[in-house]
């Protein structure tokens, strides 16, 4: 789907749990497993092809070996022979992740230029739940488009939080007043952090694309939900990301009871501001905190992406036209105007929307050395 070329290489182990012809049928080719095989080197020409080496399941046997230098096999021979970027995504329980031992390799592995995946937390094999899972493969897969597609960043240490979705404003029981955002966006800002090593809360009003990862999710609905939620988790977080399309008004009252349409020809909504929660998360921010803004407009897209940006007093502004075709609500893709307060502007072209998520990460890297406390 991703227009990869694809070629498997298993262990003994990972023998034992999958059969090789399943591997080759999922990966299009045959599966290398000998080192002593009719070919004069497989290691160095598997090590040779590759653009990147990927890991997954990373084992702790396996990433000691790697971060050893072993070269026991055709899979630790061809890491050892390859120029290309190796990214390990680990699988193993909560108890051998937090070993002495293995954080010990993944600080050799960090050292030596490896890209160690987070895993993900949830039910592990030994039927007990903590943190140890293999990231769903469609993470791993997005890991491994975002490295192709340039820089690999190192978000370790960095605390991230996003607000994502349109906020739903009830005016009856079973009724509200929202807008058409998918929450997409601020869903692959959440994702492209945490697979780089991030910390990563995300408030949101709908539930992510691709279940679980390594975020913690906070979900509310309305407006006065997502500032409360917004507001707390602020006062730990290095950026914040507000993506999310928060209703400018919201029912002055809210009926306690479904409102019934019999005999009734017109009825009448009255609206209230709802707060202005991006105005209040940056004139409330402490020294060096980045906060990121979005505008989803119809038009005068440059313009109103100046203007906000010194209204709302962010250190960047991230403004669409959803008026565009292939970057409406809900599209895949994303075509966006940054501009920040230091007079950065860059216009780029449409893209899926985890690149722009990795773009948007790539500035926030850069404005918030500039805001850096001397």
């Amino acid at each position: 789907m991703r227009g990869l070329q694809v070629k498997a290489v298993m262990t003994d182990a990972a023998e034992r749990f999958i059969g090789r012809q399943s591997v080759a049928a999922i990966s299009g080719s045959p599966v290398a497993v000998d080192l002593f095989s009719a070919e004069p080197s497989p290691h160095t020409e598997l090590a040779s092809w590759a653009d990147l080496v990927v890991v997954a399941p990373a084992t702790a046997d396996f990433m000691a070996k790697v971060a050893g230098g072993f070269a026991g096999d055709l899979a630790t021979t061809t890491i050892l022979a390859t120029e290309a970027p190796v990214m390990l995504a680990p699988a193993m329980h909560s108890n051998m992740l937090a070993a002495p031992a293995t954080r010990r390799n993944l600080t050799t592995l960090a050292a030596d230029g490896r890209i160690v995946l987070p895993a993900d937390s949830g039910r592990l094999a030994g039927g007990d739940t903590g943190i140890g899972r293999l990231l769903d493969p469609v993470w791993i897969a997005d890991a491994v488009e975002l490295r192709l597609s340039g820089e690999f960043f190192d978000l370790s240490g960095v605390a991230v939080l996003v607000s994502a979705g349109g906020t739903r404003e009830g005016f009856d029981a079973v009724r509200y007043v929202g807008n058409h955002s998918s929450g997409r966006q601020g869903w692959a800002i959440a994702e492209a952090a945490a697979l780089q090593g991030a910390n990563v809360v995300v408030v949101s009003t709908v539930d992510p694309p691709v279940p679980g990862g390594p975020v913690e999710v906070v979900r509310v609905e309305s407006a006065i939900e997502m500032e409360a939620a917004m507001v707390k988790a602020s006062s730990f977080a290095d950026w914040i990301f507000m993506a999310a399309a928060v209703a400018d008004f919201r029912p002055e009252e809210r009926i306690g009871n479904k409102l019934k349409r019999d005999g009734v020809e017109r009825t009448a909504i009255e609206l209230v501001p709802n707060p202005d929660i991006l105005a209040g998360l940056a004139r409330d921010r402490s020294p060096g905190q980045l906060v990121v803004g979005f505008a989803a407009e119809t038009g005068s897209l440059a313009s109103e992406v100046e203007r906000k940006l010194r209204s709302k007093g962010v250190d960047i502004l991230v403004g669409n036209d959803v008026s565009l075709p292939g970057s409406s609500f809900g599209s895949p893709d994303n075509l966006v105007v940054i501009a920040d307060r230091f007079g950065g502007r860059l216009e780029l072209p449409l893209m899926p929307k985890l690149r722009v998520a990795q773009e948007l990460l790539r500035q926030a890297r850069r404005v918030s050395l500039e805001l850096a406390p001397d």
